[in-house]
C-alpha cells in the first residue's frame, strides 16, 4: 500500500510546494452514435476493426490543495502569463505522465488562527505521455 505523499506533481523537475492532496482524472470520451434505431439502446462509435472505440476527447484534469510556502502559484495566477507549463505526474510506484497543462483555476483560503491555503486545477491541453516506473 503506497501512501498520499508519493503521489507527486512536478514543474521542471521540482514538486509543487506545499501540497497536501493531490488527485486526477483521465477521460476518455467515445463517440455516441446512438439514433432512434436503436431503440434508446446507446452505441459507441467502435474501430473499422471493431474491438476498440473511437475516443472523441482525451483529457486529464489535475486537482490539488495545499498549505502555501510562497507565493509562486499565487504570482502565476495573477499575471496570467506562462500559465501553460510541463507538469509531471509521478505515480507513488515511480511510473510518470508527462504533458502539457493549463492551470486554470487558484482559491486562496486564510481561515481565522489557521495556515493559509490553497486549491487549484490543472487541466491537460495536447497529448501526454506515459512512462513506466524504472
Amino acid at each position: 500500500m503506497y501512501g498520499g505523499r508519493l503521489l507527486k506533481i512536478e514543474e521542471a523537475g521540482v514538486d509543487i510546494a506545499g501540497l497536501r492532496t493531490k488527485s486526477f482524472s483521465i477521460a476518455n470520451e467515445p463517440i455516441d452514435v446512438t439514433t432512434d434505431d436503436d431503440s434508446g439502446i446507446r452505441k459507441l462509435l467502435e474501430t473499422i476493426a471493431g474491438g476498440t472505440l473511437e475516443v472523441a476527447s482525451k483529457a486529464i484534469d489535475v486537482s490539488f490543495d495545499g498549505i502555501t510556502k510562497n507565493d509562486d502559484l499565487i504570482k502565476a495566477a495573477a499575471q496570467g502569463t506562462a500559465l501553460v507549463k510541463a507538469y509531471v505526474i509521478v505515480m507513488p510506484s515511480g511510473a510518470k505522465i508527462s504533458g502539457q497543462f493549463a492551470f486554470v483555476n487558484l482559491e486562496i483560503t486564510g481561515e481565522y488562527q489557521d495556515a493559509v491555503t490553497f486549491s487549484g486545477e490543472l487541466q491537460s491541453t495536447g497529448s501526454w505521455s506515459w512512462t513506466d516506473a524504472p
